[in-house]
């Protein structure tokens, strides 16, 4: 029986999900071949649909194109909120920028082995309030 082409992904790809999230201990404390195994399932959870729902679970389609569908939603779901609001209430949208532009974009091995939590669509930081009473925008 000959090996297809395809036989390597499929073993990549088999690995990848036989290999399940949680606390593996800090990544400095792991083998230089563990390092590198955790380094090449990022790569495959970057890019791989599927693989990256083991570690963030709201990316099915690659953890790249789903951070990137999330930046472009948020560009488009600021502009709405900006004509609907009659170009006020600028910190919403700065607000709807964050949630898509902020957090990781790529996953690394640090997320794989556990010791980071990938955060694609991460919440904006709680508003600051003043003296006064007026609430100030969160910074960019």
């Amino acid at each position: 029986m000959r090996p297809t082409r395809y036989a390597s992904v499929v073993v990549a790809l088999l690995l990848c999900l036989a290999q399940s999230p949680g606390a593996r201990g800090a990544e400095e404390e792991q083998t230089t071949a563990k390092r590198a195994y955790y380094s090449v399932l990022a790569g495959v959870a970057n890019v791989v649909p599927g693989v990256s729902a083991l570690y963030a679970p709201t990316c099915l389609p690659g953890y790249i194109v789903c951070k990137l569908s999330f930046a472009a939603v948020s560009v488009v779901a600021a502009a709405d909120q900006l004509l609907l609001a009659g170009w006020n209430h600028t910190d919403q949208t700065r607000a709807i920028l964050y949630r898509g532009f902020a957090g990781d974009w790529v996953l690394t091995s640090r997320h794989v082995s556990g010791e980071a939590k990938a955060e694609p669509f991460p919440n904006p930081p709680a508003p600051v309030q003043s003296g006064d009473g007026e609430w100030t925008p969160p910074p960019l």
